[in-house]
């Protein structure tokens, strides 16, 4: 039950959303309006993107089928090479679909940040597992 807001709330709320919907049509108009080698770039960018998501995600949640052996160890070492191994798959997965290294200052801002966010997701869903295999 929500408490807090009014009116002032729920008018930030529509003029927010009004104003993301209207970003997503500028963006939708912008791409539509390039030329197809533009609008082939981004698309693939955005697959690309996707792709990598995708089997970052799925990635850690291999770590239940060999949870146990790695808890008999009982040393932190294990959990952080664990951690360390499946960032490093992420960054060669994510070189591999970017066709390189990024270009530029912002390419290698996006990188890194999506790098650590991947690195930190890797941590969370090993805990999880660690957690719920009984450690």
């Amino acid at each position: 039950m929500e408490t807090s807001g009014g009116i002032l709330g729920r008018l930030g709320e529509k003029v927010l959303g009004w104003i993301a919907l209207a970003l997503i049509i500028v963006v939708g108009v912008g791409v539509w309006r390039m030329g197809p080698e533009a609008r082939g770039a981004i698309l693939s960018g955005i697959w690309y993107t996707l792709v990598w998501i995708v089997i970052v995600a799925a990635l850690p949640w291999l770590t239940r089928l060999f949870i146990g052996r790695l808890l008999e160890i009982g040393e932190n070492w294990v959990g952080v090479v664990l951690i360390a191994v499946y960032t490093l798959i992420d960054l060669i997965v994510g070189v591999i679909f970017l066709g390189g290294l990024p270009v530029g200052g912002w390419g290698w801002v996006v990188a890194l940040a999506a790098l650590a966010v991947a690195g930190t997701y890797n941590y969370l869903v090993c805990e999880y597992l660690a957690e719920q295999a009984g450690a």
